[in-house]
C-alpha cells in the first residue's frame, strides 16, 4: 500500500512539473492577449497566394496553454510560429477554409477566386516568424507565406465589446474546457423571443449527444445576443436577399443546401465579445442547410424537421476533423479524395494507410473491405471497412455502416468518430 501511495505522489509531482514547464513555456513567449491575423486567399486550382490585410488585438487568449503545438494536422492550412533565432516551434494550428473547396469545383478550374480568412495565435512578446503552409488534396505542401512579424510594430485594430453573452452550460474555466459560441444569424429585434428559445434549444442538442454529454465538465456554451436589420437568411436560388449580421447565405460553391458566411472578419469581430475555441451560427430559416469546415465554423438552419442533426453532424467536421461518410448526395466538389492518397480525416480511409486509422477497432476475423448487411443482422454496429463515403461509391472506406457523419441520424456518432471529437475536447481541456 506505502509503495502504491507513493507511485502516486510521483505521478502527480510529474504531472504538476509538465503542467507548470508549458505554462512556463506560454510565459516565456507569449502574453495572455490573442492576436488575429486577417488575410486574404486568392487563386484557383492551380495557383494561390496569402495577402495580409488587417490585424487584431484581443484582450484574453482563451486557447489551450498546455498544449501550443497542435498534434492532429487534419487541416488544409498549417500555421506555425516559430523563434527566428532558434527555429523552435512555439505554436501551431491546422485548419481547413471554404477555398480549399472551391478550388475542386468546376469554377476553381478558371476562376479566381479572393476569400476571407484569419487565425488567432496568442500575441507574441518578441518578433516572431510565422509561416503559412498549404496542402492540395494530394497532401503536397506549398509555403504560401513566412515572414516575421513584430508585435511592436504591427498596426493593430482592437477588438470592441458590442453584444450582450448569454450563459447556456458552464463545464468548467476557459482554459479547461473547449469553448462552444453560438451565434446567431437572421434574428431581427421581433424575434428576441425566438433568438433566446433557439440558443437553449441548440444547446441542448449539442449536450444531449454523445460525446458531449459524458464530456460536459469539459464544455462550454455560449452566444451572443446579437440582431440583424432583416428577418431570414439570403437564398440566391430564390432571389431572396436579406441584411443579416452575418449576411450568412445558401448556394455557396454553387450547391443549394450549402449554407455559409463570406463574411469571416466580420464573425470573428462579433465573436470577440465572449471566449470560444469553435463558432457554430444559428441561422434564422425554414430552408434545410448548414455546413462546417475544420477549424473554421459551421452553420444550422434553425426551423425544420433535423436541426438537431445538423448541428452536431456540422460540428462534427468542424471539431472533430470528420468527413462526410455518404456518397449519394449531390455536392459541387470534385476529386476530393485522390486515388493512391490516404484521407487526413479519421474517419475515411483509402487503405493506402489504414494501419494509422481504426484498424484496432475492427475485430479479428473482419473481411477487408467489410460485406455489408441489412439493419436487424447481428453484425450491424460491427466496426469494419465499408466501401463508398466522402463522396463517392467506390475507393473510399467508412467504419461503420451507420454514423451521424453518413446519414440523418442524430446522437449516432460511430466508434471511430466518437474518439476523434473526444480527443479534441481533451486537447482543449488539459
Amino acid at each position: 500500500m506505502e509503495l502504491r501511495k507513493n507511485n502516486i505522489a510521483i505521478l502527480f509531482l510529474l504531472l504538476c512539473g509538465i503542467m507548470y514547464a508549458n505554462a512556463q513555456h506560454f510565459n516565456d513567449y507569449f502574453v495572455d492577449k490573442t492576436l488575429r491575423i486577417n488575410y486574404l486567399h486568392i487563386g484557383n486550382k492551380d495557383v494561390e497566394q496569402l495577402e495580409f490585410h488587417h490585424f487584431t488585438e484581443v484582450n484574453y487568449w482563451n486557447g489551450t496553454r498546455s498544449q501550443l503545438v497542435e498534434p492532429y494536422h487534419y487541416g488544409d492550412i498549417l500555421i506555425e510560429v516559430l523563434d527566428p533565432a532558434t527555429q523552435k516551434t512555439l505554436f501551431s494550428r491546422s485548419y481547413s477554409c471554404l477555398f480549399s473547396e472551391y478550388r475542386t469545383t468546376e469554377r476553381g478550374e478558371t476562376e479566381i477566386a479572393r476569400m476571407e480568412e484569419c487565425v488567432n495565435i496568442p500575441m507574441p512578446k518578441q518578433p516572431v516568424r510565422v509561416r503559412f503552409t498549404s496542402f492540395d488534396r494530394k497532401r503536397v505542401p506549398t509555403v504560401l507565406k513566412d515572414t516575421v512579424l513584430d508585435p511592436a510594430s504591427l498596426p493593430m485594430e482592437k477588438a470592441k465589446k458590442e453584444y450582450t453573452v448569454m450563459n447556456l452550460h458552464k463545464g468548467n474555466s476557459p482554459q479547461k474546457a473547449i469553448d462552444i459560441l453560438f451565434i446567431p444569424d437572421g434574428y431581427a429585434k421581433s424575434d428576441a423571443k425566438t433568438l433566446k428559445y433557439d440558443m437553449k434549444r441548440f444547446a441542448k442538442y449539442v449536450m444531449n449527444c454523445t460525446p458531449y454529454k459524458e464530456n460536459r465538465r469539459h464544455v462550454n456554451i455560449r452566444a451572443i445576443t446579437g440582431f440583424s436589420e432583416q428577418s431570414g437568411i439570403t437564398q440566391p436560388q430564390n432571389d431572396i436577399y436579406v441584411n443579416t449580421l452575418l449576411n450568412c447565405t445558401y448556394n455557396a460553391l454553387d450547391l443549394d443546401r450549402y449554407l455559409m458566411c463570406p463574411g469571416v472578419w466580420n464573425l470573428h469581430d462579433v465573436a470577440d465579445d465572449a471566449p470560444y475555441d469553435v463558432i457554430i451560427i444559428i441561422c434564422n430559416s425554414e430552408k434545410y442547410g448548414g455546413g462546417g469546415i475544420y477549424n473554421f465554423y459551421c452553420t444550422v438552419y434553425n426551423h425544420g424537421q433535423y436541426p438537431d442533426y445538423v448541428v452536431v453532424h456540422e460540428m462534427g467536421h468542424l471539431i472533430g476533423g470528420l468527413a462526410d461518410e455518404y456518397y449519394t448526395s449531390e455536392v459541387s466538389v470534385q476529386d476530393f479524395y485522390p486515388e493512391g492518397v490516404e484521407p487526413t480525416e479519421p474517419n475515411l480511409t483509402t487503405l493506402v494507410d489504414f494501419d494509422s486509422k481504426w484498424a484496432d477497432k475492427v475485430p479479428s476475423g473482419t473481411p477487408i473491405p467489410t460485406p455489408p448487411v441489412s439493419k436487424g443482422h447481428p453484425d450491424y454496429d460491427r466496426v469494419g471497412v465499408y466501401e463508398g463515403g466522402g463522396y463517392v461509391a467506390k475507393g473510399v472506406y467508412r467504419p461503420t455502416l451507420h454514423c451521424t457523419m453518413n446519414s440523418i441520424s442524430y446522437n449516432d456518432f460511430c466508434p471511430v468518430c466518437r474518439e476523434a471529437l473526444e480527443k479534441v475536447i481533451q486537447y482543449y481541456s488539459k
